[in-house]
């Protein structure tokens, strides 16, 4: 996924600060995509360069300034290209799984210490879709103007969800599981 790419997203609800944009991130697409903000910060430079936004600096009294981006037209036929094209085939890479497929060379202990941790991270995950996520997305549905983009919000929501749901379950099963004396121990 290209960062460029979400934060005209974003930016194309409304104009935002960087830090908005952050906070956009950790209150919305945060469980499938995230970013620092620093990499915001040095993309919507290179976003403001490419001509996809703009940006204003508002003088606040008693705090600092804030520089705030607007979507241009170039960035929002940017975006729309960019939907409108074959979506990148998703690059796994998880760590977790590495260490599975080598679980044999950990001792019982550890190999059961790293589900658990595996597990307990995706409880918290799914907890915090269904706390935190889904009221807000509940509460965007009910205004007028966006009912429409909440409902695609709650596809997504499902989906980490169900992912969630599905990581929990095979790591109980692998818990309650007898398996085979293992080396590396």
């Amino acid at each position: 996924m290209s960062l460029p790419h979400a934060l005209l997203g974003l930016i194309n609800y409304h104009p935002a600060t960087g830090y908005d944009l952050k906070t956009a991130f950790n209150t919305s697409i945060h469980f499938f995509w995230n970013a620092t903000l620093p990499q915001i910060y040095r993309t919507l430079k290179q976003m403001e360069a490419d001509g996809w936004v703009t940006s204003t600096v508002e003088h606040q009294e008693g705090k600092p300034s804030r520089r705030i981006y607007a979507v241009t037209a170039t960035g929002r036929s940017e975006f729309k290209r960019w939907l409108a094209e074959p979506p990148e085939t998703a690059e796994l890479r998880n760590p977790m799984l590495v260490k599975i497929f080598f679980g044999n060379q950990m001792s019982r202990e550890q190999f059961t210490q790293q589900l658990r941790r595996w597990l307990e991270f995706h409880q918290g995950m799914l907890a915090r879709l269904e706390k935190e996520i889904a009221p807000v997305i509940g509460h965007y549905s009910k205004l007028t103007g966006a009912a429409e983009d909440a409902y695609y919000w709650g596809l997504t929501l499902d989906f980490g969800k169900r992912h969630a749901q599905m990581v929990i379950g095979w790591c109980g099963r692998l818990l309650r599981a007898r398996r085979p004396a293992q080396g590396g121990g």
